[in-house]
């Protein structure tokens, strides 16, 4: 009788699932997380690769023993290289992508389950990954001599893909490092150069803020420093920002915005410009363009000017007057400009008043039209070192 009631044992434990011996094994698995990624060679998946194991009951089995391949051999490596389910039936691997860029297929081979469990993921070389970011989230990443050495200038990269809705946005892009100078770049995905920023201050606060309003589109941020050859740890976060522009600091704009704002006197005072209170706003003009500039407002006379951006002086930038316009015709106060653009550079608008000291509500537009010649949308231009003038960065 007690040699019965040991097999009986045995057997219910055997029907059961002993969740906690070596030998495991699992009827099915479920809950799958993280195919088809990609990652930058040599580069962490954004994501773990995970699912969830299940019994012969259909409920999480905990304790089973999942090894990690990968096709080719080498292409990828795993931590841990065996994963063992928790408690909710889970299991969970990290994947780091090998030194070449291809197709890969990474296995889970589950102990019970005839066949494995299969993630897809294609390697690319660094110069073709972008990591996806969102608004209000805040990436820790390091720059090395293994991320893109963007067109073999001597500057590393880590770019990052950030989808924004269909609509006028307004965000603000942020860097930080305590190990090197940072630097933003900032891209349309289908190609064209939108932006840039040094220094919150020019050469004295040396973390980098990108302020932009901009239709809602895919854009690509190039994380990436002042000084050739720079590495080491930073933090990029990118986060909603009210539409309005910021006194002598350039925001930002792109072809087709429309804002809102007003001069008040805490705005910038310069009367070495045509206005001698203002708002700035920046913009990347490619030679061939057609840009057409409105300021209107019933409580100021609006006046507007256009100013090709030179270089930096200090802390502050040097700029050469192009076009300005204080009525639009005769009885007409507000303030309309249109230019051929002759030289790629970043050109500042400056929004002001006529008349010294005026303060008030004022809207703006800005339209500009790429020449028909212009080359189809594709390969990224060298951000501001390929704008003539720029191509050095010298601020120190």
């Amino acid at each position: 009788m007690k040699a019965l009631a040991l097999i009986c044992l045995i057997v219910a434990v055997v029907a059961c699932g002993d969740s906690t011996g070596p030998n495991v094994r699992a009827a099915s698995v479920t809950g799958f997380a993280g195919d088809s990624q990609l990652a930058p060679t040599g580069g962490a998946f954004q994501y773990p690769l995970s699912f969830v194991t299940l019994g012969s009951n259909g409920q999480p089995i905990q304790n089973v023993h999942v090894s990690w391949t990968v096709t080719p051999v080498g292409a990828a490596t795993f931590n841990p290289q065996t994963s063992i389910s928790d408690a909710n039936g889970q299991v969970t691997t990290a994947v780091t992508a090998g030194p070449t860029a291809q197709e890969i297929a990474i296995q889970a081979n589950v102990p019970g389950v005839s066949s494995p469990v299969v993630f897809s993921a294609l390697v690319l070389a660094p110069c073709a990954y972008a990591r996806g970011v969102n608004v209000d989230e805040t990436v820790n990443g390091v720059l090395s001599s293994a991320d893109c050495n963007y067109q073999g200038q001597g500057w590393f990269y880590d770019f990052y893909a950030l989808g924004l809705p269909t609509g006028q946005q307004s965000i603000r892009i942020t860097m930080q490092s305590t190990a090197f100078d940072t630097w933003i770049d900032l891209f349309r995905a289908d190609g064209p150069y939108v932006g840039f920023d040094d220094d919150v201050v020019l050469t004295q606060i040396q973390n980098s803020q990108l302020d932009i309003i901009f239709p809602g589109d895919v854009y690509l941020i190039g994380a990436n420093s002042y000084n050739q050859g720079a590495m080491g740890g930073y933090q990029l976060k990118v986060v909603n920002r009210p539409a309005a522009m910021n006194g002598c600091r350039e925001v930002w704009v792109a072809s087709g915005v429309s804002v809102a704002d007003s001069l008040t006197a805490a705005d910038c005072a310069d009367t070495s410009l045509t206005a001698s209170r203002f708002d700035v706003a920046r913009v990347i003009l490619t030679a061939g363009t057609t840009v057409a500039i409105a300021e209107r407002s019933g409580a100021i006379d609006p006046k507007v000017a256009l100013y090709r951006v030179t270089g930096t002086s200090g802390t502050g930038y040097t700029r050469e007057l192009v076009a300005s316009n204080d009525d639009s015709a005769a009885g007409n106060s507000n303030a309309f400009l249109a230019d051929s653009i002759t030289v790629s550079a970043p050109y500042d608008v400056v929004f002001g008043a006529s008349t010294a000291g005026q303060t008030g509500a004022y809207t703006f537009d800005l339209t500009a039209v790429p020449p028909a010649s212009a080359p189809a949308p594709g390969a990224r231009v060298l951000s501001a070192r390929a704008l003539p003038g720029w191509l050095q960065r010298s601020k120190h």
